[in-house]
């Protein structure tokens, strides 16, 4: 078995906080993730005799080595004395010729200079510093290094890029974020790379893969697709007192439920973006063979539910972001949050569909905290902050089903191109995925507390002899699976101010059972619209909803695409709208509602662009 050795030049006597954060924090890491692929050989205070000890115990089997700490141009600065690098390139020398050492990482200063050993040797892949770097940045770097590659299973040049970036926001050094790293030969000293770290190789496949032993866990025999998911979320309803699933959990002490009884009440209490995409999931339980087990086409699905859901609660973000600015809360977004809102505005399908929501939200949230008076419309959001110990579970699986979604969805847009998770991996990781999706939904069961909401018409209601007038509001509910074509009536004392998908807060009592109206003063709703349409709404003779996800703005034609939320990977299922799009007499009615997207969909290109004038 391939071993991992991480080894940290500290002292006992005085430990640097840096390099005992960068030890823990790398140590935690391969420990948590460790699926018996793998050994873990740590050293948090290296001697010349203990690293000796070490490179004689393994062999020929260690499959990464890590330096942390104090080092020059040809030594790493033990405990106990130097130690020369040229000494340690021949140590790792029976792992290189066996294969299986792929990567080489030395987080001292200025270590470029014992790579061209390391390479001559024959090592794939070798991580080093041209020059001295900040204490802090180093041990970000590192940690941020093993995560990358190992939680989220990233390739080395991947890892690498993502982990300087990282490092870059602890150092005023400019440390090389914007520059392209080329496919081609890289090598100490032929391309100065100052002042930060390189990343060394001889030929593009060592460092385009990840560096970790695949795992070929197989499947167990007994094993249920969907149960450690379906167990979590619907528990996260009870935990959260959903009426439907706290009246199920009382009858499952009395009788045997079958699964799909639990998987359809979650469905049936979450909006349909989510919904539809656990019904895809699910469908193992109805004969879908290539999701019965742990296979590609299972991983694929895992992260869109992910992506998804994420992608909803980033419109959801965003949409606040619009309401307190047409409202005039906010007379203009600070630098970094209209960049966010260009940055997002400007995406292409391809972008969109691998884009990191959680940092999105995360971002938007800690300008809206700034303002002091603001509170968020999804409220539980402010539960989910990073900084707390307790959201740790949730934000790994983010991380991950962050890695999966990337590396699953160019294998489903490019099918051509070779697949970024290898097919050995697979099942693994589908399972671990399932886990990780899990732990995700335990945090959202508050999601059953918002109803989607296609709001179709709105209507006056007040004869002579009534004193007070109500507002009749035609209505289609965009919860659960099924994308329900049954026609509701909100009859309220207070009419909302625009038509769309909204998303309401829910407080309504039912007034007429068979006319299938609600009533109440007001409702406290946020409109999502037009990031989140219902195309059928434009046709008069629709008897469906058909909900869609803003895609991308297509200047050359001036058209904006859209995507199918039920199949929100497909090509075929875009949706495309005509701004110069010319309708028939007949046809005033859907006119009249693709000129209100349009106009909607151009306010919001100006505002992600900053070309709205500021409202006095």
């Amino acid at each position: 078995m391939k071993t991992i050795i991480i080894s940290f030049a500290n002292s006992t006597d005085a430990p640097l906080k840096s390099i005992t954060a960068e030890d823990e924090g790398i140590h935690g890491i391969l420990i948590a993730n460790r699926r018996g692929n793998f050994n873990v050989h740590r050293e948090s205070y290296a001697t010349i005799a203990n690293m000796n000890t070490a490179f004689g115990a393994y062999g020929n089997e260690v499959g990464i080595f890590h330096y942390g700490g104090h080092a020059g141009q040809t030594s790493l600065l033990f405990n106990d004395q130097e130690a020369n690098g040229v000494g340690i390139a021949y140590q790792l020398k029976p792992s290189i010729d066996s294969g299986n050492l792929k990567l080489v990482i030395l987080n001292g200063c200025s270590t470029a200079k014992q790579v061209n050993k390391l390479l001559e040797l024959g090592a794939p892949a070798v991580i080093a510093t041209n020059c001295p770097i900040e204490d802090g940045a180093a041990g970000i770097f590192g940690v941020e290094l093993f995560k990358n590659l190992v939680q989220k299973r990233m390739s080395i040049r991947s890892a690498f890029t993502a982990s300087l970036a990282a490092a870059q926001v602890a150092t005023a050094a400019a440390l090389g974020v914007d520059e392209p790293l080329n496919r081609d030969l890289h090598l100490p000293g032929e391309a100065p790379r100052e002042p930060f770290w390189g990343l060394f190789y001889k030929t593009a496949n060592a460092v385009d893969n990840n560096p970790l032993p695949v795992a070929t866990e197989a499947a167990p025999e007994n094993y249920e697709p969907n149960l450690q998911l379906t167990q979590s979320i619907f528990n996260a309803l009870v935990a959260d007192k959903n009426v439907p699933a706290e009246q199920l959990n009382i009858r499952k002490q009395q009788e045997i439920i079958e699964d799909n009884v639990f998987q359809k009440t979650i469905m049936d209490v979450f909006p349909h973006p989510i919904a539809i995409q656990l019904k895809t999931l699910f469908a193992a339980e109805y004969g879908a063979e290539a999701l019965k087990q742990p296979g590609r086409r299972r991983l694929e699905q895992i992260g869109r539910v992910f992506h998804i859901t994420a992608e909803f609660m980033g419109i959801i973000m965003i949409s606040q972001l619009w309401e307190l600015k047409v409202t005039g809360r906010v007379k203009t977004f600070p630098e970094p949050i209209a960049q966010l809102l260009e940055s997002y505005f400007s995406l292409n399908i391809d972008e969109r569909s691998v884009y990191n929501y959680s940092n999105l939200i995360r971002d938007i949230r800690k300008y809206i905290d700034s303002l002091g008076d603001v509170n968020y419309f999804v409220s539980e959001l402010d539960t989910l902050r990073e900084e707390d110990p307790a959201n740790r579970p949730f934000k790994e699986a983010c991380e991950f089903l962050t890695y999966i979604r990337n590396g699953t969805y160019f294998t489903v847009a490019n099918p051509n191109k070779p697949a970024v998770i290898k097919d050995e991996e697979v099942p693994e990781l589908c399972l671990r995925a399932e886990a990780m999706l899990s732990a995700f939904f335990e945090k959202l069961g508050f999601l059953h507390r918002y109803t989607l909401t296609s709001i179709q018409n709105i209507r006056i209601n007040k004869y002579r002899h009534d004193t007070f007038t109500v507002f009749d509001h035609q209505v289609v509910k965009l919860m659960n699976s099924n994308a329900s074509h049954e026609v509701n009536y909100y009859l309220l004392a207070k009419h909302l101010d625009n038509s769309g998908v909204v998303l309401t807060k829910q407080n309504l009592t039912v007034f007429n059972v068979e006319r299938r109206q609600w009533r109440g003063d007001s409702l406290e709703f946020l409109n999502l619209s037009p990031l989140v349409i219902d195309i059928n709404s434009f046709e008069s003779k629709a008897d469906r909803s058909n909900l869609v996800f803003y895609g991308q703005y297509r200047a050359a034609d001036d058209v904006y695409v859209f995507r199918n939320v039920s199949k929100i990977d497909d090509e075929m299922n875009r949706v495309e709208i005509n701004i110069n799009r010319r309708f028939g007499r007949t046809e005033q009615q859907e006119q009249g509602r693709y000129e209100a997207v349009c106009q909607q969909l151009t306010a919001f290109k100006q505002l992600a662009l900053q070309a709205l004038e500021p409202q006095v």
